[in-house]
């Protein structure tokens, strides 16, 4: 059973002093390596999405590791869909635009891509129907004694909701490996939809795999790099996830995460803002409109629990008026037919984790 320390918004004090007693709590100021690096996973948002992470919070964690004597840096990885993070210079200059520059955070921001040194990691005795037989991601984020994984918790489409373990197991891996998982996840077009000719999918598939025949979309599917732009931009909804989808693309994101973990020879630990909960993701533009109320920040060194908690947290947090018909238990999964605990699951079958936790309250 993991512990998760929790600090509720409820509480009349300032947040900033309550991350920081969740720090000291959770007895992780003692582990942080003094004169050595310390890395801080974090998504930095997309160009255009507001409900991303806050920099004043990780300004807040730069701190307190640089007060214990460790030399934090920022990092992510480049995206696998166009927009403003499919580069090193476009990620670089987004994450300025949102408020990421090493001048205001205090440490450099570092992003990695598939020109990096990237280290393989072997996915052992994969479970059900996981094809995948290894990961690979940046050495930089491998060689750090301490990892810190901040997590900002909100809906997804394809996942349910996205925290802990989709952060290790979809943020910190190469583009390679994420068109790995996201393979299972293909759109498919519905022939029985009316579809009108537009060629919007066409016009904006990254790689030209679709073009028009006939007035239909036509795809070469060897030539998809399974970024779903197809999807979001039809106005006609022609494109579709094909049944099952989310869950199997779930399960491979367990595998990676959990692979992730078994890389990593350092200490983790993983804090989750279960704030700004909107119904899509950092990498939207926009993202929606909160669905439930600001809840508070949980602290864990097991990720299976910390996002189980976290779920829990938001089922239990009042639902804001209109934002969604959906009930507990799994209201992010629901509103995005899915059930966010797939992926949970799967990890905890692999031994990344628990599903069973203690909160503690701070």
């Amino acid at each position: 059973m993991g512990q998760v320390f929790f600090f509720s918004y409820k509480e009349e004090e300032n947040a900033l002093t309550g991350l920081e007693r969740l720090f000291d709590r959770s007895a992780l100021e003692g582990m942080i390596p003094r004169g050595e690096s310390v890395a801080i996973k974090l998504h930095m948002g997309e160009l255009g999405n507001i409900r991303h992470l806050r920099p004043v919070f990780v300004r807040k964690v730069v701190d307190i590791i640089r007060s214990k004597g460790g030399k934090p840096f920022l990092f992510d990885t480049v995206s696998n869909y166009p927009g403003g993070r499919e580069s090193k210079v476009k990620y670089l200059d987004t994450a300025a635009r949102n408020g990421f520059v090493e001048a205001s955070m205090n440490a450099p921001v570092v992003i990695a891509d598939d020109a990096d040194e990237l280290q393989t990691i072997p996915i052992v005795d994969p479970i059900d129907g996981c094809e995948m037989r290894e990961i690979k991601v940046a050495s930089r984020l491998l060689r750090p004694p301490l990892l810190v994984v901040l997590s900002h918790v909100k809906g997804h489409e394809l996942t349910g909701f996205g925290g802990a373990l989709k952060n290790l197991g979809m943020g910190c891996v190469s583009t390679s490996t994420k068109r790995a998982q996201h393979y299972v996840n293909m759109p498919i077009f519905a022939e029985e939809r009316e579809c009108n000719g537009c060629g919007k999918c066409a016009d904006a598939c990254p790689p030209d795999a679709i073009t028009l025949v006939d007035g239909k979309p036509r795809r070469v599917d060897a030539e998809c790099i399974y970024c779903g732009t197809c999807f979001f931009c039809c106005p006609s909804h022609c494109w579709i996830w094909p049944p099952g989808s989310k869950e199997k693309l779930q399960v491979y994101l367990g595998h990676a995460a959990s692979a992730v973990l078994s890389g990593y020879k350092g200490k983790v630990v993983f804090v989750n803002f279960i704030q700004d909960v909107v119904p899509f993701c950092d990498c939207a533009a926009p993202s929606g409109n909160p669905v439930v109320q600001d809840v508070g920040i949980a602290l864990s060194f097991d990720p299976v629990a910390i996002d189980k908690a976290s779920l829990d947290l938001v089922d239990k947090s009042p639902i804001i008026p209109g934002a969604t018909s959906a009930k507990p238990p799994d209201i992010l999964g629901k509103m995005h037919h899915t059930s966010s605990l797939v992926q949970l699951e799967t990890a905890e079958k692999l031994g990344a984790g628990s599903t069973k936790y203690k909160l503690v309250p701070v």
